[in-house]
């Protein structure tokens, strides 16, 4: 052979060692999301149809239609589900071992942060004559506020706007009130028949339930009390914001409140070719991933390796390996 074909073949030999060993064999995927009708839920449909195609052949990802950004987390570590989205917040709790996890979630690795903004919204009709937070504590004209199940990070928000009032569910109970977990996809229809009064959950640009709900009510949105947007910063993790004006209808003011911003997790035991092909494929195809859902328009893959933005959680070893042949990681 020529030396300038052995130094070629030489060459190649390297290119192919230095690839990640590509999966041969088929994987089934459980994708842990949240409800029908969530933004989530349209996340994970439209990432699995951008993955799948690139797995081995008769592979599945399932979008499984559960459990939120607090029980993704210990779906993932109890190795119920592969892969699941979750907030930053809430992932630096599991990873950290701290507030709602009591240790740390050990399995869980990160992939990508960044995804989009989450802002904690309170919605409440105008007729209920609720104005505030306080008045929801108070009890007033025994209002009724729906939130999502445990589980869900609105929920996890719900009682630690209340703690941070010096109240919780059970309080406003005693108060009159109500505050009751249910279904996102029937809580318009709930507020429309006069079984509720409002609706306080986390919510994005372009979200269905919350877009329902001010489509078929007359809502008003209500802002975050100071002392409140301070402590969810300094003890939950949660990043002070305003809800631009006009993000949702009927919503003529900047509306105060905090927001976290969504991310994708995996277990630490799946192969790392797996985890490598998914975060190439999100990553290389941002321009596709952005027409999913209006809330991922403003995606930047390049800071996407970002350890904030991934709860501080370890970043999986396929996904490090496709950031550092990038060259987003050091």
């Amino acid at each position: 052979m020529k030396p300038a074909r052995i130094v070629a073949a030489t060459a190649a030999a390297i290119a192919l060692c230095a690839l990640p060993a590509y999966p041969q064999q088929k994987v089934q995927l459980r994708f842990g999301t949240v409800g029908i009708g969530s933004a989530w839920y349209n996340y994970g449909a439209g990432i699995a149809d951008l993955v799948k195609p690139r797995l081995p052949a008769g592979s599945s990802i399932d979008v499984l239609p559960r459990a939120g950004g607090v029980g993704n987390l210990k779906l993932v570590q109890a190795g119920e589900i592969e892969l699941g989205l979750s907030f930053a917040n809430n992932s630096a709790e599991a990873c950290g071992g701290f507030n709602t996890f009591k240790e740390k979630q050990d399995k869980v690795r990160a992939v990508l942060g960044g995804l989009d903004v989450y802002y904690f919204g309170t919605f409440v009709t105008r007729k209920s004559g609720v104005t505030s937070w306080e008045d929801i504590v108070a009890g007033k004209n025994r209002f009724h506020l729906l939130t999502t199940r445990p589980g869900g990070t609105g929920e996890l928000a719900v009682r630690q706007v209340l703690a941070l009032l010096g109240s919780s569910k059970e309080a406003v109970a005693k108060n009159g009130g109500m505050i009751e977990a249910t279904e996102r996809s029937g809580a318009a229809e709930e507020v429309k028949d006069g079984q509720a009064g409002g609706w306080a959950h986390i919510v994005t640009k372009g979200h269905p339930g919350a877009t329902q709900l001010v489509t078929i009510n007359d809502m008003i949105m209500l802002p975050l009390p100071d002392k409140v947007v301070k402590g969810m910063v300094e003890k939950n993790g949660w990043v002070a914001a305003e809800i631009p004006a006009g993000s949702f209808k009927g919503q003529t003011q900047p509306v105060k409140t905090v927001k976290a911003a969504s991310n994708l997790i995996v277990r630490a035991d799946l192969p790392d070719a797996v985890v490598y092909t998914i975060t190439k494929t999100i990553i290389e195809n941002a321009d596709k991933l952005r027409k999913i859902h209006a809330a991922l328009a403003d995606f930047d893959p390049k800071i996407a390796a970002n350890p904030g933005l991934n709860g501080n959680c370890p970043l999986h070893p396929g996904a490090q390996k496709y950031y550092r042949e990038a060259g987003m990681l050091k």
